[in-house]
């Protein structure tokens, strides 16, 4: 059951991250030939260092559990290892290197999802897993089922 609520935090977390990162690419959509004012690049920066702060131990420690041979292995892999370097970069002295950086941040946290675990997917797995402590093929039958129908339509390659 931990692993579940832990995992609904991290959607609810990874979701608003979305949600912050749609808005912000559309605000700087709006306005392209101007940067954008100094403070606005220092509060976008904070927020999205802020959400790849909270969420990159979590992706981490998912890849860890991810077989090396995984279809989704390697680009969660390289998720997590591009997060962790602009982490490590700042903005630089001027606007456009703090826009630039931004702009990086913004890239990982977007590119961070494919690394997080999946909420419905531990869910499923506890339910099959009840199942089968209480001996029900059935059951264990209908959540596999659920699960594959899961995986298919919300992790499928592009």
């Amino acid at each position: 059951m931990d692993t579940i609520n832990s995992s609904l935090k991290t959607e609810g977390t990874a979701t608003a991250m979305s949600r912050y990162v749609a808005d912000t690419i559309r605000r700087s959509i709006a306005h392209p030939a101007s940067l954008p004012r100094h403070e606005e690049v220092q509060e976008t920066t904070a927020c999205l260092r802020g959400f790849l702060e909270e969420l990159l131990p979590i992706a981490e420690a998912h890849v860890g559990r991810v077989p090396p041979t995984a279809p989704d292995g390697e680009g969660a892999r390289a998720a997590v290892g591009a997060a962790r370097r602009v982490l490590g970069e700042g903005p630089g002295d001027g606007l456009r290197s703090a826009v630039a950086h931004m702009r990086d941040l913004g890239r990982a946290c977007h590119e961070l999802r494919s690394a997080l675990p999946c909420a419905q997917c531990a869910y499923l797995k506890a339910d099959r897993r009840e199942a089968e402590r209480r001996g029900d093929v059935g059951g264990q039958r209908d959540a596999a089922t659920r699960m594959g129908v899961h995986q298919r339509e919300a992790h499928a390659a592009p």
